[in-house]
């Protein structure tokens, strides 16, 4: 049998041919000792019969192609979970399964031993963790003589909670074969089986589901249609919405109901509502809501243009990636679906000034809701912003063709797309395409770079590349060196960092270890750029100076106010003319864009419009202006940014944001009679910030 740490190892050699062990034990959280005992194991389980053995020698670990495609069959084998000893996480994630499918039935004790094939204590050890578990989320595992084992509470948190579960083994844990092992052992319909019915209604209705949301989807209402008529809900008053029922979804939701005979009620819409939260967005497609989704596009954007000093140059096709994202999740928000982005927490760490921006754009949008935005579905759109902040160019060269496979969605595509063209300008790139559409290119690529580990790509005998849709630097460094060493040059090998590090370290004191190795990572992957230009930006003190800071100005109109604030910019050398008539053209087009919050404005125009140096200027005006803002008139606070291609101002702009919440910010604004005393307050004040 193989085990969970056996399955961890397997996953995370398939990507790469050759393998450090202290890379593994950082990247699989299992110490030295650990790796060798499971390394022991698959020698077992795969080896054995295969004529291999996997060894560590020199503190490494080789896999040729053929052990790399054995491992890639096994991890995609759904038979595999058969064989498999879950691990005590795994039992809890499968007890919950049992009680939830089989929720009219009488469980015991005896029932979970012979379902599991563990003993007693340590079911009623996994059950005492279930109800920890559960009792967090407001769920009670219950027990009589009479019913046995149940699950008690709010319907729709007993259903979130395995949506939430499923969503979470899926993408993050990659457990779906205990799924798999459920459904054949209780003979229930085959995902393949439910997945060709599906494909049929998607067709007739026009309903598009990203690769990996179908999957979750598939298995969540496997468990589910059960339990939809057996444990009907009582509708919330969210989903009366007449609406709801002439959308295609509805009728999508309806024909599957039907094949199933299923005739509650209240089951159509809740399936629904479900969909509108994992189905792709179209714009194309015209339906009840597409002017009220429009809209609410269009605000989001403005407002992040406005806080982030970003000018978008192709609005059309901004509007079109962030309407394809924004109207699932915008029926997630308003049905309190659940929201899972494993990702949340990397892409928080690489992406923090962008997150911190996004975060701040959806603030007044988070009252639609009635409660708080939750995070992970604001790291989802810090990626789509991530991809449309790029200004990287297409690349023409042709020497080799790049494929990009990700099942994961727009998101996380087009921030891998954006990666992967700027770490090999010297590639050419087709995709981001889905699993499915490989074998339509036939040979129109060289090379396949994935987000998921999946057998189908390494049957089509290419190099095969799996990277995380967010990056760290180290990660970077080490796919450049993989791809170079095998299609590029055969004698190119970038240096060791973690050697760099041992050198300077026999000779000089580190103050900080960890940012030096970040900084030495980020250096040798961009070799041709200064290293200063790899940092997270400058500040907000950095980026303005006292010369740069006006106090208690006069201007007759919010026009007046605009060139006002914008002559120290224009004095300095740091914009043109051009770029001060740009900005008032476009408040007369769009209206009072820049007016961000109360009182307080920050014009900007795009950098091709005139920017010479990234600089703001800071100008408080003596009377408030209006500049027709409705909400937010008058103005008293001018902030004009002048923002490079680069965007590396937003560091600043993250800054900016949280002084404007700040009311001794204003008082000092206020307050001062020189400039030189709100500069020093601006350094102060940022340097406790990035602390």
């Amino acid at each position: 049998m193989t085990d969970e740490r056996s399955r961890k190892l397997m996953k995370r050699l398939v990507e790469r041919s050759v393998h450090e062990v202290n890379e593994l034990t950082a990247q699989t959280g299992l110490t030295k000792r650990q790796v060798e005992y499971s390394l022991e194991k698959i020698n077992e389980y795969v080896g054995a019969d295969n004529g291999w053995k996997l060894v560590i020698e020199n503190n490494r670990i080789i896999l040729n192609d053929q052990v790399r495609e054995q491992f890639i069959s096994v991890l995609s084998d759904r038979s595999y979970a058969k064989q498999y000893l879950m691990n005590a996480f795994e039992r809890t994630n499968y007890l919950y399964l049992l009680l939830f499918y089989c929720g009219d039935e009488y469980l015991s004790i005896s029932h979970f031993i012979e379902e599991l094939g563990v003993g007693k204590t340590t079911i009623i050890n996994d059950l005492k963790n279930l109800t920890l578990q559960l009792e967090k989320e407001n769920i009670q595992l219950a027990y009589t003589r009479k019913n046995g084992y149940y699950l008690s509470g709010d319907e729709y948190q007993i259903r979130y909670y395995l949506m939430k579960m499923i969503i979470w083994d899926s993408t993050e844990n990659n457990t779906s074969f205990i799924y798999d092992r459920f459904i054949e052992r209780h003979h229930i319909e085959t995902v393949e089986t439910m997945r060709q019915l599906l494909e049929q209604y998607t067709k007739k209705y026009s309903i598009s589901f990203v690769e990996n949301r179908l999957t979750e989807f598939i298995y969540t209402f496997i468990f589910l249609k059960k339990r939809l008529s057996d444990f009907p809900v009582k509708l919330n008053d969210k989903y009366q919405l007449p609406a709801l029922t002439a959308m295609n979804e509805y009728q999508f939701s309806r024909s599957i109901l039907d094949h199933f005979a299923i005739n509650e009620a209240s089951a159509a819409l809740y399936l629904c509502a479900w969909i509108l939260g994992l189905s792709v967005g179209r714009e194309t497609i015209h339906s009840k809501d597409t002017e009220t989704i429009m809209i609410l596009v269009k605000r989001i954007i403005l407002r992040f243009e406005t806080i982030s000093g970003i000018r978008f140059n192709n609005r059309e096709v901004v509007i079109r990636q962030l309407y394809s994202h924004l109207r699932p999740a915008y029926y997630r928000l308003f049905f309190k679906l659940p929201i899972v982005n494993p990702l949340h927490e990397k892409i928080k760490s690489e992406y923090g000034e962008l997150f911190n921006i996004v975060e701040e754009t959806l603030k007044p949008f988070a009252s639609l809701f009635e409660h708080p935005i939750p995070e992970d579905e604001i790291a989802f759109l810090t990626m789509h912003f991530a991809s449309l902040c790029s200004t990287f160019d297409d690349c023409l060269t042709t020497q080799k063709v790049a494929l990009i496979v990700c099942p994961n969605g727009i998101g996380s595509s087009s921030i891998v797309y954006t990666e992967l063209k700027t770490l090999f300008p010297e590639l050419s790139f087709l995709g981001p395409v889905e699993t499915s559409e490989i074998e339509q290119l036939s040979n129109s690529y060289d090379l396949i770079f994935s987000t998921v580990p999946n057998i189908r790509l390494f049957y089509t005998k290419k190099p095969v590349y799996i990277v995380s849709p967010i990056m760290t630097t180290s990660e970077k460094y080490r796919l450049i060196s993989d791809v170079y060493t095998q299609i590029g040059n055969f004698n190119f090998k970038l240096p060791a960092v973690d050697k760099i590090m041992e050198i300077v370290e026999r000779h000089a004191a580190i103050n900080q270890s960890a940012g030096l190795e970040k900084e030495l990572y980020e250096y040798l992957i961009n070799q041709n750029e200064a290293v200063e230009e790899t940092d997270d930006g400058p500040g907000l003190q950095e980026i303005t100076a006292p010369e740069l800071i006006q106090l208690n100005m006069s201007a007759k109109n919010w026009e007046q106010a605009i060139r006002l604030s914008a002559a120290p910019l224009l004095k300095q050398g740091r914009i043109t003319r051009n770029y001060i008539e740009t900005m008032i053209e476009t408040a007369k087009k769009e209206g009072p864009y820049m007016v961000i919050s109360k009182q307080v404005a920050l014009p900007h125009a795009r950098p091709m419009d005139g920017v010479l140096q990234l600089g703001m200027s800071i100008t408080v005006l003596k009377e408030p202006i209006v500049f027709g803002s409705k909400e937010n008139d008058p103005v008293k606070y001018v902030f004009c940014l002048a923002a490079t291609e680069n965007n590396r101002h937003l560091n600043a702009m993250v800054e900016l944001v949280r002084l404007l919440e700040d009311p001794e910010f204003y008082s000092i604004l206020e307050t001062s009679q020189q400039s030189e005393e709100v500069f020093g307050y601006l350094s102060q004040t940022t340097a406790l910030l990035e602390k």
